[in-house]
């Protein structure tokens, strides 16, 4: 650690530096141009140097480009942020600046997808083809976006409708790694006002093959239908959006982490379906104060078929089967009314309302079957228990955000959220729980300011507080899942999770050259964890420990004109100290060092309608150790991987392309930090897509 982060902060230096006295003043079609960026990071459209947060934004070159089969791999590069992947490559996770995903917020067009009942916060189980643009809001925002956003937000855009009255696209994808292959086709257009978009993807993959060989039930396939409508008058705009996302995924087990007296474990998830229909009004230039008005709702349905398999044998004797099965069915519906004014001049005033309402109805049996394997005879299996629970969730929620521009260079951002929360557990059959109810109303802040005096450079500084309530799995129902058939008991005095984080930092956007350099510095309280009770029967959610967390984020590129070329650089320095109540540590198993460095080509032949993309590049991690408050210690080695991206689109309108990527070509066995699920070794990904 005293090596590498000097190491670290001096190439951050160095190219910050070269950022300031290497202004070009030719034009650039580099992916780190991204001064003229639009983001929605604050709830209204900025420029990226003008946000006052770290945000990076995976525009739709990078998504056609990299051909993958899931939102994972999209975002896997952007800095501080880390994929985990706990058993079932069908439903990664991921972790914003060393949080866990729990306390990480997935959003689609600003709209969160809810997950009541799920020990790793929601997964990614969204279709990458209906994928305009992905931000990646670094840090607590949740004075905008509200609970769970400690670590920071994930909001993906979708494809809306077209330029022409009619238009079509369509693409096939071949991932060798699985043996698997993904189709995905969509009708589009625009008239006279009327926008519309139909969406359909289909996608089979198989088992993964590491570079140790395939790995078992690790096979996963999702069918996906979205379509899209809107209409545009002058200064009004209604639409609505319809998705149906549907999966089948397997999950694998490794095989050290099957002890006895377990012989067999498996867990398969054969339903995991969200279904979401959603509609908004927009009016425009209301009056000479009220620039905006916009109200949305969203109704979302998500069902969970959820089985847990074990095989024990401890005794020669003695064979037992024990099924555990959950089937979760929950709905959300949620409703905002955002309100921007102009109250002065270079003044920007954005005034809302959130509602989201959760409602979740959880059955869960338990099956035992007995054989005696000496005499060969098996008994049928016998119920040991059968349960429902019904919940609910009501999440309220009051903000204000308030932008200044003062002495011409200055921005100063300014905002308060107030959320009222209320949870009951109403009604239940199983005898360890009990219906009950709890609330909270919880305030939170943050400021920012950007100085932007200087061409093509801008500093930013922000404060945010995060906020996160506990699930309805913690509060009130607990789980029976685990592999060493340890129950986790609910907790409905659990406290929310809060934080305090600071962050300094610099954008630098010239026609040839990007920089955008961040620190910061978290401060995280009240923490949820499983904790081991006297008795060592069973366990049960507490708030129990704190975390600090520090960290530089990094992205940087510079393009050689006459070469066509660019070198570039991502990647994160992190630290992070868990405290418990008599035991703290700086092993929390996320690596000190990783990011993605190589070189990139791109060049356009407009005489051909021909346009060449090529991109060299390794990823890297450093190693990590975990350290548990019961005191078992496991390492993550450090790894590195090479891999290629080539890619042609051609034609008079670049109507046709195909992306082939070669990754991990050195064929390395590694896990990533946090996972338990090897990597894929080394393997490819073709696509071709036609337009029309």
């Amino acid at each position: 650690m005293t090596r590498s982060l000097p190491t670290f902060l001096l190439a951050v230096i160095q190219l910050f530096a070269l950022s300031v006295v290497s202004a070009q003043e030719e034009e650039s079609t580099g992916e780190f141009q991204l001064s003229d960026v639009v983001v929605t990071a604050t709830k209204t459209d900025k420029a990226i140097a003008d946000v006052p947060s770290s945000i990076t934004v995976v525009g739709p070159e990078q998504i056609e480009r990299r051909g993958a089969s899931n939102i994972a791999d999209l975002v896997r590069d952007v800095p501080g942020v880390e994929v985990l992947l706990n058993g079932a490559p069908g439903a990664q996770r991921i972790m914003i600046r060393g949080e866990d995903s729990e306390r990480s917020l997935i959003l689609i067009d600003g709209q969160k997808i809810a997950e009541n009942k799920s020990m790793d916060g929601a997964p990614l189980l969204i279709d990458p083809n209906i994928i305009e643009r992905i931000e990646v809001l670094k840090g607590p925002a949740s004075v905008l976006y509200g609970s769970e956003a400690i670590g920071g937000v994930v909001n993906i855009i979708t494809k809306k409708g077209g330029a022409k009255p009619l238009e079509a696209a369509f693409s096939g994808t071949y991932d060798s790694s699985t043996d698997g292959y993904q189709g995905s086709g969509s009708v589009f257009g625009l008239y006279k006002g009327f926008g519309y978009r139909i969406s359909g993807t289909y996608s089979d993959q198989g088992n993964r093959r590491s570079a140790a060989g395939v790995l078992g039930n690790s096979a996963y396939q999702f069918d996906n239908v979205h379509a899209y409508m809107d209409y545009s008058w002058r200064t009004l705009s209604v639409g609505a959006a319809y998705t149906n996302y549907d999966s089948d995924i397997n999950s694998y087990t490794p095989p050290e982490e099957i002890e006895f007296p377990i012989t067999r474990f498996q867990l398969d998830l054969p339903k995991w379906s969200r279904e979401k229909i959603s509609g908004f009004i927009e009016i425009a230039d209301v009056s000479g104060f009220l620039a905006k008005v916009r109200a949305e709702a969203y109704y979302q349905k998500t069902l969970k078929d959820f089985r847990q398999e074990m095989d024990l044998d401890p005794v020669s004797f003695l064979h037992l089967a024990m099924n555990i099965n959950t089937n979760n069915d929950q709905s959300t519906t949620g409703t905002r009314v955002q309100l921007d004014w102009l109250p002065f001049r270079k003044n920007y005033l954005v005034t809302g309302f959130d509602y989201m309402g959760d409602a979740l109805d959880a059955d869960s049996w338990q099956t035992m079957a007995i054989g005696l394997p000496p005499i060969n005879v098996s008994f049928p299996p016998l119920t040991l228990s059968d349960h429902f629970t019904k919940a609910k969730m009501d999440t309220f929620a009051l903000y204000i955000q308030d932008e200044w521009t003062f002495l011409e260079d200055f921005t100063f951002t300014a905002g308060f959220r107030q959320t009222w929360v209320a949870s009951e557990l109403s009604a239940t059959n199983d005898p360890d729980l009990q219906t009950a109810d709890t609330s909270d109303a919880q305030p939170v802040f943050s400021a920012g300011l950007v100085y932007s005096g200087i061409e093509n450079l801008s500093f930013r500084a922000h404060f945010g507080q995060g906020y996160k309530f506990p699930d309805l799995l913690k509060l009130f129902i607990g789980t029976v899942h685990s592999d060493d058939l340890l129950p986790t008991l609910p907790n409905p005095d659990l406290s929310p999770e809060t934080s305090d984080s600071f962050e300094v930092g610099a954008r630098y956007s010239s026609k040839t050259l990007y920089v955008d350099v961040g620190a910061f510095i978290s401060f995280a309280d009240d923490y949820i964890t499983e904790l081991l009770l006297p008795g060592g029967r069973e366990r049960q959610y507490t708030n129990v420990n704190s975390a600090t967390t520090y960290g530089i984020e990094l992205a940087a590129g510079y393009t050689i004109r006459p070469l066509h070329l660019t070198p570039y650089l991502t990647g994160a320095w992190l630290m992070q100290k868990f405290e418990y109540e008599s035991f703290s540590t700086w092993d929390t198993g996320r690596p000190e060092i990783s990011g993605r460095f190589g070189i990139r080509f791109e060049r356009d032949f407009p005489q051909p309608g021909l346009f060449l993309f090529a991109d060299l590049y390794g990823r890297a991690a450093a190693s990590a150790t975990e350290e548990t408050s019961s005191g078992i210690v496991h390492t993550y080695p450090a790894w590195e991987t090479a891999n290629l991206t080539l890619s042609a689109s051609f034609g008079k309108k670049r109507q046709y392309s195909v992306d082939f990527n070669l990754l991990n070509i050195l064929d390395k066995f590694y896990t990533v930090a946090m996972g338990n699920v090897p990597e894929a070794g080394i393997h490819s990904v073709v696509r071709a897509r036609v337009a029309f």
